[in-house]
């Protein structure tokens, strides 16, 4: 108890820092606002050329798209720090602190995280709502589900950022594996498009992967909840967390390791 105690405090911290902060969170705001700004005007032009996209009418699709990017756009940056801190050897000294250097990362990662995701979220109600208006069938008493696969789409993502990151230990440019894990969640992530938009083999594969579970899921539980449905992809969800997770404390351990027989 006392240990989560401890982790429970630093994520109260990081939202205070965040607080102090609050310029960097509502400049990431404006960029939210130029983002779907962006995606409506396309996508509202896409559909006055009577494109077919299936299920997806404009106002599920714009709702789709906004939740997809308030996800994308939530998550507190925490990639570099970690490669420097591993790079610089700075690890070795934070090693010797009194918590799990993953699990601290993981409270503050949380704690900034809570705060953009309220922030975008002010943000995102009046933009769609403006754009088109209220989501069609959209009702309050899935709001608990919604936030729950939300949640776990942003803890899957850190558990996958945060495995790159500790590359760090063997491979000393690593930022290409950010960017090229930032681009599949892009794609077939389904952040840009809903995957249902794919052709028939690619949308059966994509929809499986990890990268669906970050934003994709959470997007089209928002904009056409089904409780069967919630039950079979939040399960995934949670299990692709789990397994993200022991990689990751694999990599730490095995990092740890080869600095301590190099004397790092």
């Amino acid at each position: 108890m006392k240990s989560m105690m401890k982790y429970i405090f630093v994520a109260k911290v990081s939202m205070q820092e965040a607080l102090a902060y609050s310029m960097n969170f509502l400049g990431r705001g404006v960029f939210y606002i130029i983002i779907i700004s962006i995606m409506v005007f396309l996508w509202k032009a896409i559909y006055a050329q009577g494109v077919d996209t299936g299920d997806y009418d404009v106002n599920r699709m714009i709702w789709y798209l906004i939740i997809g990017e308030l996800i994308a756009l939530s998550g507190a940056r925490f990639y570099e720090e970690v490669s420097n801190d591993v790079k610089t050897g700075n690890i070795a000294y934070l090693m010797n602190k009194p918590y799990h250097y993953v699990n601290y990362q993981f409270a503050h990662y949380i704690g900034k995280t809570v705060i953009q995701l309220l922030v975008n979220c002010i943000i995102a109600i009046p933009l769609g709502l403006i754009y088109v208006g209220s989501l069609d069938g959209f009702s309050f008493k899935y709001l608990p589900f919604i936030i729950v696969t939300i949640l776990m789409g942003l803890c899957l993502d850190f558990m996958v950022n945060m495995a790159l990151a500790l590359s760090a230990f063997w491979v000393e440019e690593n930022e290409p594996f950010r960017w090229i894990y930032q681009k599949l969640v892009f794609t077939l992530g389904g952040m840009l498009i809903p995957l249902e938009l794919f052709p028939e083999k690619l949308y059966q594969i994509s929809r499986f992967l990890p990268f669906a579970f970050v934003t994709y899921v959470p997007a089209k539980l928002t904009t056409d909840f089904n409780m069967t449905e919630f039950l079979q992809l939040a399960g995934i969800q949670f299990g692709y967390i789990i397994l993200m997770m022991l990689i990751t404390m694999f990599i730490y351990q095995r990092g740890v390791k080869k600095l301590n027989v190099n004397g790092g």
